[in-house]
Formats: structure tokens, C-alpha cells, sequence
């Protein structure tokens, strides 16, 4: 049990500001910069039955904590500034 706190406290916090990122499904950039896939497009409410989801809702969020290598390279190519990422729960870049 030790061993897996310890794991656990090696994973990454990737923090997304929805306010400054604003535009996830034509920006992309950070999706596409990240080697091992970590972070995701996804929406913040539950999808409805025969209707679509508004633009407004989608988000780009941490998925694959665990194959984070902290490159950085999601920060580095966000326009906004809008990605942080750290691993003992403060921001570091």
C-alpha cells in the first residue's frame, strides 16, 4: 500500500483554465504536441439524447496521467497559456 501511495504522488496534476482556453476543438495544438497522448477533448455536461452538444462545453482535460513524461511541450505550444503542469500539486510551468 506504500508502494502505490508512493506511485501515486509521482503522477502529474495537468491543469487546463477553461477560461483561457476558449476555442479546444479548432485550437488543438496541445493535443497534437503531446508524444504520449495524455491529454483529451471531451465536454463538461452529460451528453442528451438526439441532441447535439454545443461547442461551448467542449474541454480539453488530462486523461492518461500515467504516461506523462512532463516534456512540456503541452505548455509550451498552448497560445493562452491555459495548460499547467506539475507533480507535487503546485504549477510549475
Amino acid at each position: 500500500m506504500v508502494a502505490e501511495a508512493a506511485e501515486m504522488a509521482l503522477l502529474p496534476t495537468i491543469q487546463v483554465d477553461d477560461k483561457k482556453c476558449s476555442d479546444p476543438l479548432n485550437c488543438r495544438l496541445c493535443l497534437l504536441a503531446c508524444p504520449t497522448r495524455v491529454l483529451g477533448l471531451g465536454t463538461n455536461v452529460a451528453p442528451q439524447k438526439y441532441k447535439e452538444t454545443d461547442l461551448s462545453h467542449f474541454v480539453v482535460r488530462g486523461v492518461r496521467y500515467q504516461f506523462c513524461t512532463a516534456c512540456h511541450k503541452c505548455v509550451d505550444v498552448c497560445p493562452h497559456g491555459a495548460i499547467a503542469v506539475s507533480f507535487d500539486g503546485g504549477v510549475t510551468a
